[in-house]
C-alpha cells in the first residue's frame, strides 16, 4: 500500500511538472495598436473652424482583414495569419477612431460625432473602407501595406463631394511586426492629414472663400524615417518558408 502511495505521488507529481514545463513554454499573445498623434495642418484656407458638423461613420472592410489576427503575405495571392500576433481592438474600430481623433483634434470644423443624435446635426458625413492592412515580406524584405478609401457626403443632397483612395507600401528594415505597425501609423498620419487638406478645400468652397470648382487634390509624399523605405511590394520573389511564424 504504501509503495502504491509512494507511485502515485510520484506520478502525479511528473504530471504537475510536465503542465508547468507546458505553460511556461507556451507562447504569449502579443496585442498591437496603430497609434501615433496629429499635428496640425501645415496650411490651411480659414484660420478658424468651419461652422459645420461632421459625422464620422465607422468604416467598412474587406473580409480578409475582418478578424484580430495581423495579416502577412508572401505574394499577391495567398494570405496568412499570425496567430500569436493580433489587434488589441477590431481594425474598423481602430481606424475609425484614428480618423475622428486626427479630423477632431486639427479643428477644421466646430464639431465632429459619431452618431447623428450626439450633439449638433451633421452636414457632412465622411465614410471610408480598409482595403488592405498588412504586412507584406520574404526573407529578406518587408513592407507594411495599408490601403483605404474616404469619401464625404454632403447630407442635405445626398452629394458625394470628395471621394479618394490611398494605397502606400513601405519598407521596414527590421523584421519585427511592431515596426510593421508603427509605419501603418506613420502612414495613416500622413494620408489622413492629405485627406483633411482636400477637404478643406472643398469646405473653403462651401464657404464662399474661394470660387469655381476645388483645387485638384496635391500629392504628398510619405516621409521617410530611420526603419523606413519605398518600393514596390511586387518587385520581389516570394519565399515559401514559413518556419517558426506564429
Amino acid at each position: 500500500m504504501r509503495t502504491n502511495a509512494v507511485i502515485t505521488t510520484c506520478v502525479a507529481a511528473a504530471c504537475a511538472l510536465l503542465m508547468l514545463s507546458g505553460c511556461a513554454s507556451a507562447p504569449i499573445k502579443q496585442y498591437y495598436t496603430m497609434n501615433y498623434i496629429p499635428e496640425d495642418l501645415p496650411r490651411r484656407r480659414k484660420e478658424g473652424p468651419y461652422p459645420y458638423t461632421i459625422r464620422v461613420k465607422k468604416f467598412d472592410i474587406e473580409e480578409a482583414y475582418a478578424r484580430p489576427q495581423i495579416v502577412y503575405r508572401k505574394s499577391p495571392f495567398e494570405m496568412r495569419y499570425y496567430f500569436y500576433r493580433v489587434w488589441a481592438v477590431k481594425p474598423t474600430d481602430m481606424i475609425t477612431d484614428l480618423v475622428e481623433k486626427h479630423l477632431s483634434s486639427v479643428g477644421l470644423v466646430s464639431h465632429v460625432v459619431r452618431r447623428f443624435d450626439q450633439g449638433s446635426s451633421p452636414d457632412y458625413e465622411l465614410t471610408g473602407k480598409i482595403e488592405a492592412i498588412e504586412e507584406y515580406d520574404n526573407e529578406n524584405v518587408w513592407f507594411a501595406h495599408l490601403a483605404f478609401r474616404l469619401k464625404l457626403t454632403r447630407l442635405s443632397d445626398n452629394r458625394t463631394m470628395y471621394s479618394r483612395r490611398f494605397d502606400d507600401r513601405k519598407q521596414v528594415f527590421q523584421h519585427d511586426p511592431e515596426l510593421v505597425v508603427r509605419e501603418l501609423s506613420r502612414i495613416m498620419d500622413v494620408r489622413v492629414t492629405q485627406a483633411i487638406m482636400d477637404i478643406d478645400a472643398i469646405l473653403a468652397r462651401e464657404y464662399g472663400l474661394i470660387s469655381g470648382p476645388a483645387p485638384a487634390p496635391v500629392e504628398q509624399e510619405l516621409p521617410e524615417g530611420p526603419a523606413t523605405g519605398s518600393k514596390n511590394i511586387l518587385d520581389f520573389d516570394s519565399a515559401d518558408d514559413d518556419a517558426g511564424r506564429d
